[in-house]
């Protein structure tokens, strides 16, 4: 039931929201249906969220509806406010086209529900962190919730991508073992469906284009560059794959093994430098598990990209400046939408500002033409507009969190040549032929037009729209690999790592421009006619062989990952909370007592362990807040070890001490309404006194050997 809910709520968000992004997307085919659906969960998710911040909304099924139908209300009730609209109007869309993104995006994710069936657990990499900010936003009535593992204290990390699965999950009252693993199969469908829609409509304006100088319109065009962009995007590896999953693989022997992940473990694993750095991408997301703020928002950064580009179109068509230029449904909402990265993923807030901003800045060119002073004042306007709106939107997150890192550096080491050509080659090389044949077309364009009176100038003087949006995606995503190489972030992950994280989050969104970019390149380049057509073609089609090549990554690392798929019975179930009976059985009972029992978030006293270790289990598995955990993690949090350090000595002591006046203080001193003891407690404090943890309250759950327990602390008189 919980599949159908989360498919049916986002559907209805979607009929929702379709004025509006009809609206925006007034020159799309589709008119944006399938945008309507993510920029609705943005914008209701928004509200709610920053209603709660302000404790003016309760974070409950209720209320999220409520919001849904306001929003509703308003959007069809403005739509029609309007004499000049009407629900033919409404209903104008290319049907064919919003079928087959519904078709695509509901097939795509109900077959990612039955593969990640196979392996549902969320236990193992950062699952648990992703799992246990969910699980704390179950039981919390207002954000920023609880830190599960610095009990007394919110949450200081970037946690709008786990909330908003959340927020599905409040909505539809599912669990959060189902949520956790529906929301992964949401992401799945939408980082190819979002791309695929958008490269449609790139596509569908170019191969128009084309007709209007003269060409045949392509009707199989559009549809094949969607496929094609979407399949980069979400499906597809680097060419690190192709060569070491593929060709190595064969010549490599019996020995030889290709293990996924290495394809974004390259630099500096292979050879083994002292310069180790992480370059991964949707497919390797999808595949393995991690609920990141990274994954979740591929999303919005897809949606504000498509937004800039349908404000673009509108410009373009209108050619003349607007009263007040200022006053804009885009440039509001991408203000919103960049600013309100940095809840959702700090990174993507310069990167998407960037992206958006080139191409506000370079079709405003092409409306002030010769008018440099309006030019000016309109970009530095709406610059500010969107930064100022973006300030605001995202104030219910910024003005309670402390940045973690802002020190930028320069770096000491650089990516060897050979190792930024296996992975960057293939969409650095197209975007280099496709710069290259722009530049040509539009040298032989205006040497065509010297001598004909009757081709306006201003059709030639400026390249194809959608040529133009191509080609800054193209460039951002260039920048983002090229920045890692000159300028890093500093962090806690100091050493042979410094450049990593720095690395990570501007090459996840260097790898989703270029995906789209190649799938756009790759059509209009086998598409095209002219002198150099044979050429260009034999480039393009041996791009495209790369690119399929790639695609083979996602086969690879699914068999590696979740088995033979094929095979219905080895599927386990949805449920991501399964880690609790399968790797925590001595655990199951206590952890489904406290489940079961237990109201709100009073803490709970459990054995703190390192990053990536299971001694959170009980926090991740309840919701509750513990005293200390992920030691790794919470120092990058809190941007120290300090406080850390003391929690974990203090902790010690409680376990262990027979002193009962200090156990008892030192419970009293980190609110301690609930004693955990468990084989992990056991095996990292060989001298627990049983006896004193006892005697702090009444044991509300005994195991029948009597080795697991919980006390339930009792007040001081």
């Amino acid at each position: 039931m919980s599949i159908f809910l989360w498919w049916l709520s986002l559907f209805l968000i979607g009929v929702a929201f379709f004025p509006l992004t009809q609206y925006i997307f007034k020159n799309f085919e589709d008119r944006g249906w399938i945008f309507s659906k993510v920029l609705g969960f943005f914008l209701v998710g928004w509200t709610m969220w920053a209603m709660n911040v302000g404790h003016w909304l309760r974070f409950q099924k209720s209320n999220i509806w409520f919001l849904l139908v306001v929003f509703a209300l308003a959007n069809y009730g403005i739509y029609f406010w309007k004499k000049s609209r009407n629900m033919k109007e409404l209903l104008s869309f290319h049907r064919k086209t919003v079928i087959i993104e519904e078709a695509v995006f509901t097939g795509l994710y109900l077959l990612a529900v039955y593969i990640v069936g196979f392996k549902p657990s969320a236990y193992g990499t950062e699952k648990f962190m992703d799992y246990a900010f969910m699980t704390a936003m179950m039981r919390a009535d207002y954000m920023p919730f609880p830190d599960p593992w610095f009990a007394g204290s919110s949450i200081n990390y970037y946690y709008g991508g786990q909330y908003l699965a959340s927020f599905l999950m409040k909505m539809t009252g599912s669990a959060a073992g189902m949520s956790y693993n529906l929301m992964r199969a949401c992401v799945t469908a939408f980082s190819f469906v979002l791309p695929f829609s958008l490269v449609y409509q790139l596509m569908r304006d170019k191969v128009t284009k084309m007709q209007e100088h003269g060409g045949i319109f392509h009707k199989r065009a559009p549809w094949a560059a969607a496929t094609l962009g979407g399949l980069a995007v979400a499906f597809c590896g680097n060419f690190h794959y192709v060569i070491f999953g593929i060709f190595k693989k064969i010549t490599g022997g019996a020995d030889y093994s290709y293990w996924f992940p290495d394809s974004t473990r390259y630099i500096g694993y292979n050879p083994d430098m002292p310069d180790k750095t992480i370059h991964e991408f949707p497919a390797y997301s999808s595949v393995l598990g991690d609920l990141h703020a990274h994954y979740v928002n591929i999303l919005f950064v897809v949606l504000v990209a498509a937004i800039a580009y349908a404000w673009a179109q509108t410009e373009d068509i209108r050619r003349k400046p607007r009263d007040i230029p200022m006053l804009s449904v885009e440039i509001a909402l991408i203000g919103m939408l960049t600013g309100v990265f940095r809840w959702t993923n700090f990174w993507d807030f310069p990167i998407y500002y960037v992206t958006c901003g080139s191409i506000i800045f370079f079709t405003n060119l092409r409306t002030y033409k010769g008018k440099i002073k309006e030019f000016i004042f309109v970009m530095v306007s709406e610059a500010a507009e969107m930064f100022l709106i973006g300030y605001l939107a995202a104030l219910p997150f910024t003005s309670s969190f402390d940045q973690i890192s802002s020190e930028i550096a320069l770096t000491h080491s650089h990516t060897m040549v050979y190792q930024l050509v296996i992975l960057w080659g293939l969409p650095a090389g197209l975007l280099l032929f496709y710069a290259v044949t722009l530049i040509l077309e539009k040298r032989a364009a205006m040497s065509a037009a010297r001598g004909v009176r009757y081709i306006d100038q201003r059709e030639i003087e400026f390249m194809d729209l959608p040529d133009l949006a191509v080609l800054m995606f193209g460039l951002c995503a260039a920048g983002l690999v090229f920045l890692p190489e000159v300028i890093y972030v500093k962090d806690i992950y100091g050493a042979d790592h410094y450049r990593a994280n720095t690395m990570f989050k501007l090459t996840y969104q260097a790898f989703i421009l270029f995906g789209m970019c190649m799938g756009y390149i790759i059509v209009r380049t086998l598409i095209a006619k002219g002198k150099r057509v044979t050429v260009s073609r034999v480039i393009a089609s041996a791009g495209l062989v790369c690119l399929l090549l790639t695609s083979g990554y996602i086969g690879q690392s699914v068999y590696s990952w979740f088995g033979n798929i094929f095979i219905p019975s080895n599927r386990i179930n949805t449920d991501a909370s399964v880690f609790v009976s399968t790797d925590f059985a001595s655990d199951f009972e206590g952890i489904n007592y406290l489940n079961s029992s237990v109201s709100g978030q009073p803490t709970i006293l459990e054995a703190p362990g390192d990053s990536y270790s299971g001694y959170e289990r009980v926090s991740v598995a309840t919701g509750l807040p513990t005293v200390a955990g992920w030691y790794v993690h919470e120092w990058l949090w809190r941007g120290g070890h300090e406080e850390l350090d003391v929690r974990n000595a203090n902790i010690e002591t409680i376990y262990t001490s027979t002193a009962t006046g200090t156990v008892r203080s030192l419970l009293e001193q980190y609110g301690v309404s609930y004693i955990y003891v468990g084989s992990l407690e056991r095996e990292k404090y060989p001298g627990l006194s049983d006896d004193t943890l006892k005697s702090m309250g009444n044991v509300v759950y005994e195991s029948e050997d009597g080795q697991t327990y919980i006390v339930a602390v009792a007040p001081t008189s």
